[in-house]
């Protein structure tokens, strides 16, 4: 197994498991934004697969957002510049309906 289909496979754990620590789910997205910097690499099965991870982080935005925010203040990724496009750390946006992300079959778009 590649190195970056381990680290999309480690990503989709951590989304799937609620019961990890505050500070595992925090790191998660950590590890979201390494995976975005090396989207370029992943081959086709690697995009499909951490575009499925993304869209079950949308479906649990609320529970996971609660559940960072007790250690993570989300208002320091905006006084930080973490951009839109990075929306894993707007989670609480995306939470209240604030930030909407759109998924096709060739890219994430955020609106």
């Amino acid at each position: 197994m590649s190195k970056n289909k381990q680290e999309v496979m480690n990503y989709g754990e951590d989304v799937n498991d609620i019961d990890y620590s505050a500070y595992e789910h925090l790191r998660m997205l950590h590890d979201r934004t390494n995976l975005e910097n090396v989207k370029h690499e992943l081959d086709k099965g690697e995009k499909i697969l951490l575009t499925m991870y993304g869209l079950i982080l949308l479906k649990k935005a609320e529970e996971l957002a609660e559940h960072i925010s007790s250690v993570y203040d989300f208002s320091l990724s905006d006084k930080n510049g973490i951009t839109l496009e990075q929306w894993w750390w707007h989670l609480d946006k995306v939470a209240h309906g604030k930030l909407y992300v759109e998924y096709n079959s060739s890219a994430e778009k955020v609106i």
